[in-house]
Protein backbone atom coordinates (compact mmCIF):
# COMPACT_ATOMS: atom_id res chain seq x y z
CA UNK A 1 0.00 0.00 0.00
CA UNK A 2 2.60 2.39 0.72
CA UNK A 3 4.50 1.79 -2.40
CA UNK A 4 1.35 2.06 -4.23
CA UNK A 5 0.90 5.51 -2.66
CA UNK A 6 4.11 6.63 -3.43
CA UNK A 7 3.74 5.25 -6.89
CA UNK A 8 0.45 7.77 -7.12
CA UNK A 9 1.81 10.70 -5.36
CA UNK A 10 4.89 10.87 -7.35
CA UNK A 11 2.96 10.86 -10.56
CA UNK A 12 0.32 13.02 -9.52
CA UNK A 13 2.58 15.21 -8.29
CA UNK A 14 4.91 15.48 -11.56
CA UNK A 15 2.24 15.68 -14.00
CA UNK A 16 0.62 18.37 -12.13
CA UNK A 17 3.92 20.56 -11.98
CA UNK A 18 3.68 19.49 -15.40
CA UNK A 19 0.47 21.13 -15.92
CA UNK A 20 0.51 23.88 -13.88
CA UNK A 21 3.61 24.67 -15.44
CA UNK A 22 2.33 25.22 -18.85
CA UNK A 23 -0.51 27.64 -16.67
CA UNK A 24 1.82 29.36 -15.41
CA UNK A 25 3.92 30.15 -18.69
CA UNK A 26 0.80 31.20 -20.59
CA UNK A 27 -0.22 33.40 -17.47
CA UNK A 28 3.06 34.77 -18.08
CA UNK A 29 2.78 34.74 -21.66
CA UNK A 30 -0.82 36.91 -21.27
CA UNK A 31 0.31 38.83 -18.52
CA UNK A 32 2.89 40.64 -21.53
CA UNK A 33 -0.04 41.11 -23.63
CA UNK A 34 -2.98 42.52 -21.05
CA UNK A 35 -0.38 44.75 -18.82
CA UNK A 36 -1.19 45.43 -15.17
CA UNK A 37 -4.26 46.56 -15.53
CA UNK A 38 -5.78 44.12 -17.87
CA UNK A 39 -4.22 41.71 -14.98
CA UNK A 40 -6.32 43.50 -12.35
CA UNK A 41 -9.45 43.19 -14.51
CA UNK A 42 -8.52 39.32 -14.64
CA UNK A 43 -8.41 39.39 -10.97
CA UNK A 44 -12.04 40.45 -10.60
CA UNK A 45 -12.91 38.08 -12.93
CA UNK A 46 -11.58 35.09 -11.08
CA UNK A 47 -12.90 36.79 -8.14
CA UNK A 48 -16.91 36.37 -8.39
CA UNK A 49 -16.07 33.46 -11.03
CA UNK A 50 -14.64 31.51 -7.48
CA UNK A 51 -18.09 32.89 -5.57
CA UNK A 52 -19.91 31.32 -8.69
CA UNK A 53 -18.02 27.98 -8.92
CA UNK A 54 -18.04 27.42 -5.21
CA UNK A 55 -21.94 27.68 -5.11
CA UNK A 56 -22.25 24.95 -8.28
CA UNK A 57 -19.59 22.50 -6.45
CA UNK A 58 -20.94 22.33 -3.12
CA UNK A 59 -17.61 20.99 -1.81
CA UNK A 60 -18.76 17.71 -3.66
CA UNK A 61 -15.41 16.95 -4.67
CA UNK A 62 -13.76 16.05 -1.27
CA UNK A 63 -17.31 14.58 -0.25
CA UNK A 64 -16.47 12.14 -3.15
CA UNK A 65 -13.13 11.56 -2.75
CA UNK A 66 -13.67 10.94 1.39
CA UNK A 67 -17.14 8.64 0.78
CA UNK A 68 -15.85 6.74 -1.84
CA UNK A 69 -12.91 6.09 -0.16
CA UNK A 70 -14.66 4.47 2.49
CA UNK A 71 -17.39 2.73 0.44
CA UNK A 72 -14.87 1.21 -1.22
CA UNK A 73 -13.12 -0.28 1.68
CA UNK A 74 -16.77 -2.17 2.79
CA UNK A 75 -16.08 -3.52 -1.23
CA UNK A 76 -19.73 -1.82 -1.65
CA UNK A 77 -19.93 -0.26 -5.34
CA UNK A 78 -23.49 -0.15 -5.06
CA UNK A 79 -22.57 2.61 -2.54
CA UNK A 80 -20.24 4.08 -4.61
CA UNK A 81 -22.59 4.38 -7.79
CA UNK A 82 -25.23 5.78 -5.83
CA UNK A 83 -22.58 8.15 -4.51
CA UNK A 84 -21.42 9.90 -7.83
CA UNK A 85 -25.08 9.54 -9.03
CA UNK A 86 -26.24 12.01 -6.45
CA UNK A 87 -22.83 14.15 -6.24
CA UNK A 88 -23.69 14.62 -10.43
CA UNK A 89 -26.58 15.27 -10.65
CA UNK A 90 -26.50 17.75 -7.37
CA UNK A 91 -23.12 19.60 -9.60
CA UNK A 92 -25.10 19.67 -12.82
CA UNK A 93 -28.24 21.42 -11.07
CA UNK A 94 -26.55 23.99 -9.25
CA UNK A 95 -24.52 24.91 -12.57
CA UNK A 96 -27.17 25.49 -14.49
CA UNK A 97 -29.04 27.72 -12.32
CA UNK A 98 -25.86 29.59 -11.57
CA UNK A 99 -24.50 29.97 -15.43
CA UNK A 100 -28.46 31.38 -15.99
CA UNK A 101 -28.31 34.14 -13.52
CA UNK A 102 -24.83 34.96 -14.63
CA UNK A 103 -25.94 35.40 -18.10
CA UNK A 104 -28.94 37.37 -17.20
CA UNK A 105 -26.81 39.60 -14.58
CA UNK A 106 -23.44 39.95 -15.46
CA UNK A 107 -23.75 43.61 -16.61
CA UNK A 108 -25.25 44.39 -13.02
CA UNK A 109 -22.77 42.25 -10.96
CA UNK A 110 -19.52 43.81 -13.08
CA UNK A 111 -21.12 47.33 -12.46
CA UNK A 112 -22.30 47.12 -8.75
CA UNK A 113 -20.65 44.41 -7.32
CA UNK A 114 -16.98 44.27 -9.02
CA UNK A 115 -17.22 48.43 -9.91
CA UNK A 116 -15.86 47.56 -13.29
CA UNK A 117 -18.34 47.26 -16.35
CA UNK A 118 -15.92 45.96 -18.56
CA UNK A 119 -15.45 42.77 -16.84
CA UNK A 120 -19.62 42.13 -18.00
CA UNK A 121 -18.62 39.99 -21.35
CA UNK A 122 -16.03 38.21 -19.53
CA UNK A 123 -18.08 36.52 -17.28
CA UNK A 124 -20.25 35.66 -19.50
CA UNK A 125 -17.38 33.56 -21.39
CA UNK A 126 -16.18 32.41 -17.89
CA UNK A 127 -19.94 31.12 -16.66
CA UNK A 128 -19.92 27.55 -18.66
CA UNK A 129 -16.65 26.50 -17.36
CA UNK A 130 -18.74 26.50 -14.11
CA UNK A 131 -20.28 23.20 -15.11
CA UNK A 132 -17.46 21.57 -16.66
CA UNK A 133 -15.66 22.03 -13.28
CA UNK A 134 -18.09 20.84 -11.33
CA UNK A 135 -18.25 17.60 -13.19
CA UNK A 136 -14.56 17.39 -13.02
CA UNK A 137 -13.97 17.84 -9.75
CA UNK A 138 -16.76 15.19 -8.96
CA UNK A 139 -14.90 12.83 -11.17
CA UNK A 140 -11.43 13.49 -10.32
CA UNK A 141 -12.47 12.46 -6.81
CA UNK A 142 -13.57 9.37 -7.84
CA UNK A 143 -10.95 8.33 -9.26
CA UNK A 144 -8.31 9.90 -6.58
CA UNK A 145 -10.58 7.11 -4.25
CA UNK A 146 -9.94 4.37 -6.79
CA UNK A 147 -5.88 5.14 -6.32
CA UNK A 148 -6.34 5.24 -10.66
CA UNK A 149 -4.34 8.59 -10.53
CA UNK A 150 -3.31 8.23 -14.46
CA UNK A 151 -6.58 9.24 -15.29
CA UNK A 152 -7.14 12.51 -14.09
CA UNK A 153 -3.25 13.09 -14.28
CA UNK A 154 -3.60 12.90 -18.07
CA UNK A 155 -6.48 15.02 -18.37
CA UNK A 156 -4.50 17.93 -16.56
CA UNK A 157 -2.63 18.01 -19.86
CA UNK A 158 -5.36 18.11 -22.35
CA UNK A 159 -7.27 20.78 -20.87
CA UNK A 160 -3.19 23.38 -20.12
CA UNK A 161 -2.50 21.76 -24.12
CA UNK A 162 -6.53 23.27 -25.42
CA UNK A 163 -6.31 26.09 -23.04
CA UNK A 164 -3.10 27.13 -24.34
CA UNK A 165 -3.75 27.26 -27.54
CA UNK A 166 -6.88 28.46 -27.77
CA UNK A 167 -5.58 31.75 -25.52
CA UNK A 168 -3.04 32.38 -27.86
CA UNK A 169 -5.29 32.53 -30.49
CA UNK A 170 -8.15 34.22 -29.25
CA UNK A 171 -5.31 36.93 -27.86
CA UNK A 172 -4.19 37.23 -31.10
CA UNK A 173 -8.10 38.15 -32.74
CA UNK A 174 -9.92 39.80 -29.58
CA UNK A 175 -6.72 42.29 -27.62
CA UNK A 176 -6.52 45.01 -30.86
CA UNK A 177 -9.86 45.86 -29.85
CA UNK A 178 -9.15 46.59 -26.29
CA UNK A 179 -8.07 45.16 -22.94
CA UNK A 180 -11.62 44.16 -22.01
CA UNK A 181 -11.77 42.08 -25.03
CA UNK A 182 -8.19 40.44 -24.11
CA UNK A 183 -9.82 39.61 -20.95
CA UNK A 184 -12.78 37.94 -22.52
CA UNK A 185 -10.42 36.02 -24.64
CA UNK A 186 -8.26 34.42 -22.00
CA UNK A 187 -11.70 33.56 -20.09
CA UNK A 188 -12.91 31.63 -23.02
CA UNK A 189 -9.84 30.15 -23.36
CA UNK A 190 -10.13 28.37 -20.25
CA UNK A 191 -14.20 27.31 -20.55
CA UNK A 192 -13.13 25.61 -23.76
CA UNK A 193 -9.84 24.11 -22.33
CA UNK A 194 -12.12 22.82 -18.53
CA UNK A 195 -14.41 20.90 -21.63
CA UNK A 196 -11.97 19.29 -23.10
CA UNK A 197 -10.90 17.57 -19.54
CA UNK A 198 -14.29 17.46 -18.85
CA UNK A 199 -15.31 15.07 -21.71
CA UNK A 200 -12.20 12.86 -20.86
CA UNK A 201 -12.97 12.29 -17.60
CA UNK A 202 -16.55 11.17 -18.33
CA UNK A 203 -15.67 8.98 -21.10
CA UNK A 204 -13.35 7.03 -19.01
CA UNK A 205 -16.42 7.27 -16.08
CA UNK A 206 -19.02 6.18 -18.27
CA UNK A 207 -16.62 3.20 -19.37
CA UNK A 208 -16.24 2.22 -15.61
CA UNK A 209 -19.99 3.07 -14.30
CA UNK A 210 -21.06 -0.23 -15.79
CA UNK A 211 -18.63 -2.68 -14.02
CA UNK A 212 -20.33 -1.03 -10.57
CA UNK A 213 -22.67 -2.72 -8.85
CA UNK A 214 -26.37 -0.97 -9.12
CA UNK A 215 -27.60 -2.58 -5.73
CA UNK A 216 -27.11 -1.13 -2.22
CA UNK A 217 -27.98 -1.92 1.49
CA UNK A 218 -26.33 1.64 2.39
CA UNK A 219 -28.83 3.88 3.49
CA UNK A 220 -28.39 7.78 3.98
CA UNK A 221 -25.75 8.01 1.36
CA UNK A 222 -26.88 11.54 0.32
CA UNK A 223 -26.44 12.71 4.26
CA UNK A 224 -23.22 11.66 3.91
CA UNK A 225 -22.17 13.26 1.16
CA UNK A 226 -24.10 16.61 2.79
CA UNK A 227 -22.23 15.95 6.09
CA UNK A 228 -19.00 16.67 4.19
CA UNK A 229 -20.04 18.53 1.58
CA UNK A 230 -21.83 21.62 3.06
CA UNK A 231 -18.86 22.36 5.65
CA UNK A 232 -16.08 22.05 2.88
CA UNK A 233 -19.04 24.49 0.61
CA UNK A 234 -19.40 26.87 3.59
CA UNK A 235 -15.54 27.21 3.97
CA UNK A 236 -14.93 27.55 0.29
CA UNK A 237 -17.84 29.92 -0.24
CA UNK A 238 -16.56 31.94 2.28
CA UNK A 239 -13.07 32.31 1.40
CA UNK A 240 -14.47 33.36 -2.14
CA UNK A 241 -17.04 35.58 -0.95
CA UNK A 242 -14.95 37.40 0.96
CA UNK A 243 -11.84 37.24 -1.35
CA UNK A 244 -14.14 38.93 -3.91
CA UNK A 245 -14.87 41.61 -1.51
CA UNK A 246 -11.36 42.37 -0.44
CA UNK A 247 -10.47 43.01 -3.89
CA UNK A 248 -13.09 45.16 -4.48
CA UNK A 249 -12.11 47.30 -1.62
CA UNK A 250 -8.39 47.27 -1.71
CA UNK A 251 -9.56 49.10 -5.11
CA UNK A 252 -11.30 51.88 -3.35
CA UNK A 253 -8.68 51.81 -0.54
CA UNK A 254 -6.16 53.13 -3.07
CA UNK A 255 -8.71 55.01 -4.75
CA UNK A 256 -8.66 56.68 -1.37
CA UNK A 257 -5.23 57.25 -0.89
CA UNK A 258 -4.78 58.89 -4.28
CA UNK A 259 -4.54 56.57 -6.87
CA UNK A 260 -6.90 56.95 -10.31
CA UNK A 261 -8.88 53.67 -10.93
CA UNK A 262 -6.81 52.47 -13.59
CA UNK A 263 -3.60 52.45 -11.40
CA UNK A 264 -5.87 51.23 -8.22
CA UNK A 265 -6.45 48.11 -10.59
CA UNK A 266 -3.01 47.81 -12.05
CA UNK A 267 -1.69 47.70 -8.18
CA UNK A 268 -4.31 44.75 -7.34
CA UNK A 269 -2.63 43.61 -11.16
CA UNK A 270 0.44 43.52 -9.58
CA UNK A 271 -0.59 41.54 -6.24
CA UNK A 272 -3.13 39.41 -7.26
CA UNK A 273 -2.56 39.08 -11.05
CA UNK A 274 1.51 38.49 -10.89
CA UNK A 275 3.39 38.49 -7.86
CA UNK A 276 0.99 35.98 -5.82
CA UNK A 277 0.32 33.31 -8.42
CA UNK A 278 4.50 33.64 -8.94
CA UNK A 279 5.45 32.62 -6.01
CA UNK A 280 2.40 30.10 -4.98
CA UNK A 281 3.16 28.39 -8.24
CA UNK A 282 6.08 26.27 -6.25
CA UNK A 283 3.54 25.05 -4.70
CA UNK A 284 1.92 23.59 -7.41
CA UNK A 285 3.40 20.05 -6.40
CA UNK A 286 2.86 19.64 -3.37
CA UNK A 287 -1.16 21.16 -4.39
CA UNK A 288 -1.35 17.92 -6.65
CA UNK A 289 -0.15 15.47 -3.69
CA UNK A 290 -2.21 17.04 -1.21
CA UNK A 291 -5.59 16.10 -3.09
CA UNK A 292 -3.72 12.40 -2.99
CA UNK A 293 -3.42 13.02 0.68
CA UNK A 294 -7.15 13.06 2.03
CA UNK A 295 -8.28 10.03 0.79
CA UNK A 296 -5.21 8.31 2.83
CA UNK A 297 -5.72 10.53 5.73
CA UNK A 298 -9.02 9.18 5.94
CA UNK A 299 -8.31 5.61 5.69
CA UNK A 300 -5.95 6.01 8.70
CA UNK A 301 -8.06 8.54 11.14
CA UNK A 302 -10.98 5.92 10.40
CA UNK A 303 -9.04 3.51 11.42
CA UNK A 304 -7.81 5.24 14.26
CA UNK A 305 -4.37 4.64 13.37
CA UNK A 306 -2.62 7.58 15.62
CA UNK A 307 0.66 6.28 15.02
CA UNK A 308 0.40 6.05 11.06
CA UNK A 309 -1.18 9.74 11.06
CA UNK A 310 1.68 10.74 13.03
CA UNK A 311 4.12 9.61 11.10
CA UNK A 312 2.78 10.75 7.76
CA UNK A 313 2.41 14.06 9.73
CA UNK A 314 5.81 14.53 10.11
CA UNK A 315 7.42 13.26 7.00
CA UNK A 316 4.73 15.44 5.50
CA UNK A 317 6.08 18.47 7.26
CA UNK A 318 9.66 17.70 7.27
CA UNK A 319 9.17 18.02 2.89
CA UNK A 320 6.96 21.25 3.33
CA UNK A 321 9.77 22.76 5.19
CA UNK A 322 12.73 22.04 3.48
CA UNK A 323 10.63 22.77 -0.14
CA UNK A 324 9.45 26.41 1.20
CA UNK A 325 12.92 27.09 2.51
CA UNK A 326 14.08 26.21 -1.25
CA UNK A 327 11.83 28.21 -2.67
CA UNK A 328 12.73 31.15 -0.17
CA UNK A 329 16.25 30.97 -0.90
CA UNK A 330 15.54 31.14 -4.82
CA UNK A 331 13.41 34.18 -4.86
CA UNK A 332 15.85 36.64 -2.18
CA UNK A 333 19.30 35.85 -4.79
CA UNK A 334 17.44 36.16 -7.90
CA UNK A 335 14.29 38.09 -7.72
CA UNK A 336 15.52 40.54 -10.34
CA UNK A 337 16.22 37.77 -12.95
CA UNK A 338 13.13 36.08 -12.24
CA UNK A 339 10.64 38.83 -12.59
CA UNK A 340 12.67 39.60 -15.70
CA UNK A 341 12.22 36.76 -17.24
CA UNK A 342 8.44 35.61 -16.07
CA UNK A 343 7.35 38.84 -16.65
CA UNK A 344 9.70 41.05 -18.27
CA UNK A 345 9.14 43.59 -15.10
CA UNK A 346 11.38 44.40 -12.39
CA UNK A 347 9.01 47.30 -11.06
CA UNK A 348 7.79 44.18 -8.91
CA UNK A 349 10.98 43.31 -7.53
CA UNK A 350 10.40 45.05 -4.05
CA UNK A 351 7.19 43.35 -3.56
CA UNK A 352 8.36 39.70 -4.60
CA UNK A 353 11.80 40.12 -2.17
CA UNK A 354 9.15 40.84 1.06
CA UNK A 355 6.30 38.74 -0.16
CA UNK A 356 8.34 35.43 -0.65
CA UNK A 357 9.40 35.12 3.40
CA UNK A 358 5.81 33.90 3.64
CA UNK A 359 6.78 30.81 1.34
CA UNK A 360 7.86 28.27 4.03
CA UNK A 361 4.66 29.45 5.96
CA UNK A 362 2.41 28.97 2.83
CA UNK A 363 3.99 25.36 2.45
CA UNK A 364 2.96 24.34 5.68
CA UNK A 365 -0.31 25.90 5.68
CA UNK A 366 -1.13 24.35 2.74
CA UNK A 367 -0.50 21.02 4.09
CA UNK A 368 -2.32 21.84 7.10
CA UNK A 369 -5.04 22.02 5.43
CA UNK A 370 -4.73 18.58 3.42
CA UNK A 371 -4.44 17.02 6.67
CA UNK A 372 -7.51 18.39 8.64
CA UNK A 373 -10.07 17.83 5.18
CA UNK A 374 -8.80 14.29 5.32
CA UNK A 375 -9.53 14.10 9.47
CA UNK A 376 -13.04 15.76 8.74
CA UNK A 377 -11.96 18.85 10.11
CA UNK A 378 -13.85 21.23 7.47
CA UNK A 379 -15.47 22.82 10.37
CA UNK A 380 -12.25 24.04 12.38
CA UNK A 381 -10.85 25.31 8.34
CA UNK A 382 -14.22 27.31 7.94
CA UNK A 383 -13.84 29.19 10.96
CA UNK A 384 -10.32 29.96 10.56
CA UNK A 385 -11.10 30.91 6.96
CA UNK A 386 -13.69 33.70 7.97
CA UNK A 387 -11.41 35.11 10.78
CA UNK A 388 -8.74 35.76 8.61
CA UNK A 389 -10.94 37.28 6.41
CA UNK A 390 -11.97 39.13 8.19
CA UNK A 391 -9.10 40.33 9.91
CA UNK A 392 -7.79 41.23 6.24
CA UNK A 393 -10.69 43.42 5.47
CA UNK A 394 -10.63 45.48 8.63
CA UNK A 395 -6.58 45.78 8.04
CA UNK A 396 -7.39 47.09 4.29
CA UNK A 397 -10.20 49.56 5.72
CA UNK A 398 -7.88 50.99 8.14
CA UNK A 399 -4.70 51.25 6.71
CA UNK A 400 -4.21 50.59 2.86
CA UNK A 401 -6.28 53.73 2.49
CA UNK A 402 -3.94 55.78 4.42
CA UNK A 403 -0.57 54.02 3.59
CA UNK A 404 -0.96 52.42 0.29
CA UNK A 405 0.34 49.15 -0.97
CA UNK A 406 2.99 48.77 1.57
CA UNK A 407 0.38 48.39 3.91
CA UNK A 408 -1.31 45.93 1.94
CA UNK A 409 1.86 43.72 1.94
CA UNK A 410 2.13 43.92 5.43
CA UNK A 411 -1.24 42.24 5.76
CA UNK A 412 -0.99 39.67 3.94
CA UNK A 413 2.30 38.61 6.15
CA UNK A 414 0.08 38.73 8.97
CA UNK A 415 -2.47 36.73 7.21
CA UNK A 416 -0.44 33.93 6.86
CA UNK A 417 1.62 33.84 9.87
CA UNK A 418 -2.09 33.68 11.77
CA UNK A 419 -3.40 31.34 9.24
CA UNK A 420 -0.38 28.57 9.36
CA UNK A 421 -0.44 29.07 13.52
CA UNK A 422 -3.71 28.35 13.34
CA UNK A 423 -3.89 25.21 11.31
CA UNK A 424 -0.40 23.54 12.47
CA UNK A 425 -1.95 24.10 15.73
CA UNK A 426 -5.44 22.56 15.09
CA UNK A 427 -3.31 19.34 13.57
CA UNK A 428 -0.93 18.67 16.25
CA UNK A 429 -3.82 18.98 18.92
CA UNK A 430 -5.81 16.79 17.40
CA UNK A 431 -3.11 14.17 16.61
CA UNK A 432 -2.25 14.62 20.63
CA UNK A 433 1.24 15.86 19.71
CA UNK A 434 0.08 18.98 21.05
CA UNK A 435 -2.23 17.93 23.83
CA UNK A 436 -1.62 18.69 27.61
CA UNK A 437 -0.25 15.60 29.10
CA UNK A 438 2.54 16.07 26.39
CA UNK A 439 3.04 19.58 27.10
CA UNK A 440 3.77 18.56 30.82
CA UNK A 441 6.26 15.55 29.62
CA UNK A 442 8.23 17.99 27.99
CA UNK A 443 8.31 20.79 31.02
CA UNK A 444 9.32 17.76 33.20
CA UNK A 445 12.30 16.19 30.71
CA UNK A 446 13.50 20.33 30.56
CA UNK A 447 13.43 21.05 34.54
Amino acid sequence: MRNQMMKNAILLGFSGFCAKSFDFIFRAFYSRSLGQEGMGLLSLGFGIHGVMLTVSTAGLGVAVSKTVSAYLVKKDYGAVRESMNLALYAVISLSFFVILLTFFGAEWMAKNILGDVRVATSLCCLAPSILFMGISYCLKGYFYARRRVCIPASSEFLEQAVKGCLISLFLQLFLKKGIEYGCTAVFLGITLGELSSCFYLLLFYLRERGELSSQTTETGIGRELFKISFPAMLTSLTGSVLRMQEEVWIISALKRYGMSHGEAVSNLGVLHGMVMPMLVFPLTLIGSVTTLLVPEISRADALTDRKRLRNMTRRIYSFGLLAGGAVLLLFQVFPVEISRIIYQDVTIVPMVRTLSLLCPLMFLDSLSCAILNGMGKQFSMLCYSLLDSLLRLAGISLFVSSFGMGAMEGIVVFSNLFTCALTVRKVLKRQGIFSKQKCQKIKRRCS
